[in-house]
């Protein structure tokens, strides 16, 4: 009886081999994903959004308190931003709303309006709240700007973010970019 060595280990490593590609494999790891995952993140362009509500109950009902906001950061490269920039007003004006503290945002100076009956004047209560064309009109603005700001900087990487508070005139969107 001859036992060969050189035979099983050379089948030892062929199996050893099997094993480690099936448990690639299971878990999910293509081989070209290293080589996509750089390319994939440098033509893309992130949207990530944070809100705070602050709620108080009052006599047993609840309201919102006048303190909220939300915070867009948009990341990309000032190419991508620039290209996909209808798409980028179009997500986050549909976004913001569709919250529901899209009807709680104030106009800071109001102006007084006042209604005509036949026989009195009433003075009416201003709305203090603006509409939704408002809303929109403010968010495209404030990223046409920061959008341009990106472009104009021509960094690989940048990052802007948008602050949406309960008061329009305190929105405003900010450019952040590390040089390459």
């Amino acid at each position: 009886m001859i036992i060969s060595f050189p035979k099983r280990g050379l089948t030892f490593s062929y199996c050893l081999s099997g094993v480690l590609v099936l448990l690639l494999v299971s878990m999910g790891v293509p081989a070209s994903n290293a080589q996509n995952s750089g390319e994939n993140l440098q033509s893309s362009v992130q949207i990530s959004k944070s809100s705070t509500n602050s709620y108080q109950i009052v006599n047993e009902t609840a309201y919102i308190k006048p303190f909220f906001d939300t915070s867009y950061i948009i990341s990309g490269s000032s190419n991508l931003l620039n290209n996909s920039q209808n798409i980028i007003n179009s997500t986050i004006i549909n976004d913001f709303l569709s919250s529901p503290t899209a009807g709680y945002i104030m106009e800071q100076n109001n102006s007084s309006n006042s209604t005509t009956n036949a026989t009195n004047v009433l003075p009416a209560l201003p709305n203090p709240f603006v509409d939704q064309a408002m809303i929109s009109a403010t968010i495209q603005k404030q990223l046409f700007e920061a959008i341009n700001s990106a472009v104009d900087i021509d960094y690989f990487e940048v990052d802007i973010k948008c602050t949406f508070g309960n008061k329009i005139q305190d929105w405003n969107c900010d450019v952040y970019s590390l040089p390459t």
